[in-house]
């Protein structure tokens, strides 16, 4: 056990131990996620309903979802892409998660929406061509490597029209400066969230300063095994995720607040991007 717990408090290299798996195959932690989607009143996986109305809303003002090839990447239990469907938009999800894909797929059959949805690992997937808007939601993009993001924009650039348009959202670099690196511990650690029974929950939080990346490293400890999660974060400012999509084919045409789609604000948390081919 010292060991281990030595191990918790070592700062590993950047990206270098990936486990974002768990969150969507583990049953019982994919059956929490999903609880946290649907929750109305926790933006912990999915915002609530009505930032959900409003992204949708200013999303359809600027593209125009009658009729729009829509591929919705991450898309969880459906929440933003059966909204666009609504609209007219002829989407497809994909979700590594089978619970949230399988939730996603009977709401469909339940409102009457011809919508396609695959369960799948985005970066892996083949994603379906000619599509006219390929939108990654909730920050997803950040949690990823930028060995990820490469192949990921590798795909999105297969995916669109030429001309069409590729949308994400992004925690910003003034987050990042609010966030302190922490040790902490608690029996059943987040209220149960980590296994069904009892067991024992440490996290260690590192800050890596210079590339604005943090690291949730926790250490799960149940009477019958114990397992870590690596939960990387990448920052961005607007410079910086430009110049990453400039290397990778895109150009950025707005940068935006993520509930409004208008003008950022002098100090932005989250902030949305829209790049095109």
């Amino acid at each position: 056990m010292f060991d281990d717990l030595a191990a918790l408090n070592e700062r590993p290299a950047p990206f270098s131990v990936y486990t974002a798996d768990t969150l969507w195959t583990d049953p019982h932690i994919s059956a929490r996620m999903l609880d946290f989607h649907l929750d109305p009143e926790s933006d912990l996986a999915s915002r609530r309903p009505a930032s959900i109305e409003a992204i949708v809303d200013w999303m359809d003002r600027r593209f125009g979802f009658g009729d729009a090839a829509v591929c919705d990447l991450g898309c969880g239990p459906g929440l933003y892409a059966a909204r666009m469907a609504q609209r007219g938009a002829r989407v497809t999800g994909i979700d590594f998660s089978s619970r949230s894909i399988g939730y996603a797929r009977d709401a469909a059959r339940k409102a009457g929406l011809s919508m396609a949805f695959e369960q799948a690992d985005y970066l892996e997937a083949e994603l379906p061509p000619e599509q006219d808007l390929v939108c990654l939601i909730y920050g997803d993009l950040c949690a990823l490597s930028p060995a990820q993001r490469e192949r990921l924009y590798g795909k999105v650039r297969r995916s669109l029209k030429r001309g069409g348009h590729f949308v994400f959202d992004v925690s910003s670099v003034a987050q990042f400066r609010q966030r302190q690196e922490q040790v902490s511990y608690g029996r059943r650690l987040m209220d149960g969230f980590w296994a069904p029974g009892d067991y024992f929950g440490f996290l260690s939080v590192f800050l890596y300063g210079d590339r604005n990346i943090a690291l949730d490293r926790y250490l799960i400890v149940e009477p019958h095994r114990s397992r870590e999660i690596f939960n990387w974060l990448q920052y961005f400012d607007p410079d910086s995720i430009a110049a990453e999509l400039a290397d990778n084919g895109f150009s950025i045409e707005q940068v935006v607040d993520v509930l409004t789609g208008g003008p950022l604000g002098s100090s932005p948390d989250e902030f949305a991007v829209i790049a095109r081919l």
